[in-house]
């Protein structure tokens, strides 16, 4: 089931006996963790039935679960990390026999304990006790917001702290500080205080005191450039090398760049609306209208013939053609000269 219908089924009482909660959204993960913990173990002793172990053994296992509540319904136990779940980590147990024990077991699980597998990221679905996990228990999936659960997950938070936001500065505000639900916890924070009094929350707010990713720098430096003010983007691109930045990996994602401008461009030359390319691009539309801004400026075969450049120079650089010192450089410098009419510096 996905981390939704779990929050729903949370809500209205209906706690299963066994778990597995896998995926990349660790945030998520980790709050649903802590929701059924404090509804399973919570109260006066909770600390008396919340048991937590690190990729038991199933005698462990067992003997945790079949142990009986301390002035509760319910014992909560906690297996992290079970090597039964992950691909190519070390145990101090024979899998086979231990996976056949835990699904005899799982089968008859009391009522008085549920049991919850967390693993960081992914578990290996072609695991044994993957496949009893999904027979006998339920699997819980916590993948990556998509940009509908992203804006109404910030404004949620928000509202926690009395505060509003648009939906367009929720988009500037994972756009410029990436998608990282631990990492946006933190600016929603230094967002409220920011606001101070203020009920809501605004997209000059999000600019003025929020992180930008490495990303979000790249895409800033490559709008800067493709305005045709190219010592300003080089000073940028010289901040980013201070701060550790392969060259490599900046012309890629300059690349990138070039081509979502070209492609906003056709899109938009074909009848598609801002929201359409917004979609099809990944990007929000204040993004979607800074492309096409930028992409008045130039042809389409001349967005092409950019986005050309920093392959051909990807490519130089990966087969050893070229070395990446000074490459990156000299496509910003060919991208300016296109801006000014001109085919090559």
């Amino acid at each position: 089931m996905k981390h939704t219908e779990f929050f729903a089924a949370l809500k209205s009482g209906n706690v299963g006996g066994c778990y597995l909660f896998e995926g990349e959204e660790e945030f998520t993960k980790r709050s649903a963790l802590k929701a059924l913990r404090e509804k399973v173990a919570g109260g006066d002793f909770a600390a008396m039935n919340d048991t937590r172990l690190t990729d038991p053994a199933p005698d462990e296992l067992i003997a945790a679960a079949e142990t009986l509540p301390f002035l509760s319904e319910r014992r909560f136990v906690e297996v992290r990390d079970s090597a039964m779940l992950l691909a190519g980590k070390a145990k101090n147990y024979d899998e086979d026999s231990a996976v056949k024990r835990l699904d005899a077991y799982l089968g008859q699980l009391p009522d008085t304990a549920v049991v919850v597998f967390f693993v960081r990221g992914k578990a290996d679905g072609r695991k044994k006790l993957y496949q009893t996990l999904k027979k006998k228990g339920q699997i819980v999936s916590f993948e990556p917001l998509d940009d509908r659960e992203l804006a109404q997950w910030i404004a949620r938070t928000l509202k926690k702290e009395g505060k509003k936001i648009s939906l367009a500065a929720c988009q500037r505000l994972w756009f410029s500080a990436g998608r990282d639900l631990t990492l946006l916890s933190n600016e929603i924070g230094k967002l409220s205080a920011y606001a101070g009094s203020r009920e809501e929350v605004t997209e000059e707010d999000v600019a003025a005191i929020c992180v930008q990713s490495t990303e979000y720098k790249v895409y800033d430096m490559a709008d800067t450039l493709l305005s045709g003010q190219g010592a300003k983007a080089l000073r940028m691109l010289d901040a980013l090398l201070r701060d550790g930045e392969e060259r490599l990996m900046l012309l890629s994602l300059l690349g990138r760049q070039c081509r979502q401008v070209g492609y906003a461009k056709a899109m938009a030359a074909a009848g598609a609306q801002t929201g359409e390319i917004a979609s099809k691009l990944g990007i929000p539309p204040f993004a979607v209208r800074k492309n096409l801004d930028t992409a008045r400026f130039y042809t389409q075969e001349q967005l092409s013939e950019m986005a050309r450049l920093c392959l051909e120079g990807e490519y130089l650089v990966k087969s050893g053609q070229l070395s990446d010192a000074g490459t990156l450089e000299k496509v910003m410098l060919q991208i300016l000269s296109i801006r000014e009419g001109n085919r090559y510096v």
